[in-house]
């Protein structure tokens, strides 16, 4: 379990250049992360542990700070890339909102999005993304499927040589599946403190997230902070929301041994 925690944690914590150097670098190095156990849960933790530093960018294959994506088709400022992503699992014995509740499993998500780019400029990038992913989850002994997401959003990168800075702005979008997983309570779950609920599909809230990377030789830096908030959500009156705003935030260092073109 904790090799596959550290796995996504590098995918989810990453906030790294998209430098035009070298086709792919090896390193290893060392992060934080401190997250809550769900959107909408009070309960944080926090994760400090060793790191694979892994770039890869070919020609259709790319690892960035999106974890895996491959340009399947693109014309004009338009591409459909292949996009992948990952939440981490929670213990709900460890969060008061989902006591007595099954433990929320570690989900994969996979699909493809469109990629549409507004305008390039020197340094500056401004694109639209509009992914949609299938989740599944896994407890290592089965996998499930757990809905349709989407999360349409705004980057806007700058690339000033050493630093990077991206800026993101987007919607969460989720199916009746997907927010039933997370905020629904069923009847053999109800509680004095917590009423039967059953979400429906839609909106889910927005997110923001800025991320800043230096490259200094062999040495590389990285931190990002993620801001949720799903006032107005179509779960929003879910008996396990606790608040209505939630923050990511992580930093890492790494030490890149190895480089190929």
């Amino acid at each position: 379990m904790h090799f596959f925690k550290v796995v996504l944690f590098t995918l989810l914590l990453f906030s790294f250049s998209q430098a035009k150097e070298p086709k792919l670098e090896l390193g290893i190095g060392a992060g934080t992360l401190y997250y809550p156990n769900y959107i909408g849960s009070k309960t944080m933790k926090t994760i400090i542990a060793p790191l694979p530093y892994l770039r890869y960018r070919g020609d259709y294959i790319k690892i960035d700070e999106d974890g895996l994506t491959g340009n399947l088709f693109g014309i004009h400022g338009l591409r459909i890339d292949l996009s992948m992503s990952a939440s981490l699992p929670a213990d709900s014995k460890k969060d008061d909102a989902r006591e007595g509740m099954p433990d929320l499993d570690l989900t994969g998500e996979v699909g493809f999005q469109l990629v549409y780019k507004f305008f390039e400029d020197g340094p500056y990038v401004l694109e639209f993304e509009l992914p949609f992913r299938a989740v599944i989850s896994t407890d290592f002994s089965s996998l499930k499927y757990r809905g349709i997401l989407s999360n349409p959003q705004l980057k806007y990168s700058m690339n000033y040589s050493e630093f990077e800075w991206t800026l993101r702005f987007g919607l969460l979008f989720g199916d009746e599946e997907y927010n039933n997983y997370y905020y629904g309570v069923t009847e053999e779950y109800v509680t004095v403190d917590r009423d039967y609920y059953k979400a429906d599909a839609g909106f889910g809230g927005f997110r923001s997230r800025i991320g800043m990377t230096y490259k200094k030789g062999n040495w590389w830096i990285g931190s990002f902070i993620s801001y949720y908030n799903i006032s107005d959500a179509v779960f929003e009156k879910s008996p396990l929301i606790e608040t209505n705003t939630n923050i990511y935030t992580g930093a890492s260092l790494a030490y890149i041994f190895y480089t190929a073109n």
